[in-house]
C-alpha cells in the first residue's frame, strides 16, 4: 500500500454520504436510523496492532404528535485500538449538534474535523503506549 502524506478529505465523503442518503429517502428497501463510518486514518501500536480513527455520520428521524416527521444528521468521530490485549480499546464516540437533513452538506461537513481532529489526538497517545499484539487471524 503507497504512503499517503496527507489524511484523505473528510467533508467529501461526508458530503456524499449525505447525498446518498438524501436520495435514496422513500426507497423500499432504505433504512432511516442507521451510522455510516469513514475511516480517517490508522496508526500501528508500538506492539504492531492498527489504531483505527473513523468519521461517523449519524442519520436520525424523530416524530413528534401531530407534525411530520423531522430527519436529523450529526456527524461525529471515535478511534479504536484493534489489538489483542489492549486494556483501553476504544475512545469515546463524540457527537456534534444535530443538524436538518436538508441543510447545507458542506456546513454539517465541516463541524466534523475539530472531532476526528480529537479522536487522532487521542489515537497517537494511544499508538505510542498500547502494547498490543496484532490478531493473526487464528
Amino acid at each position: 500500500m503507497p504512503y499517503t502524506p496527507i489524511a484523505p478529505n473528510l467533508v467529501e465523503a461526508i458530503v456524499g454520504h449525505i447525498r446518498y442518503h438524501q436520495k435514496n429517502l422513500g426507497a423500499r428497501y432504505h433504512s432511516e436510523d442507521y451510522t455510516e463510518h469513514e475511516t480517517a486514518g490508522e496508526m500501528t501500536t508500538v506492539g504492531g496492532a492498527t489504531v483505527e480513527v473513523m468519521a461517523l455520520v449519524k442519520f436520525d428521524k424523530k416524530y413528534s404528535y401531530g407534525q411530520d416527521a423531522e430527519r436529523s444528521v450529526q456527524v461525529g468521530a471515535t478511534a479504536k485500538c484493534h489489538g489483542w490485549g489492549c486494556a483501553d480499546p476504544r475512545s469515546e464516540e463524540s457527537f456534534g449538534e444535530a443538524a436538518p437533513l436538508d441543510a447545507n452538506g458542506y456546513d454539517i461537513a465541516a463541524t466534523a474535523e475539530p472531532l476526528v481532529q480529537a479522536a487522532r489526538e487521542w489515537a497517537q497517545a494511544h499508538a505510542e503506549k498500547c502494547r498490543a499484539q496484532p490478531y493473526t487471524g487464528r
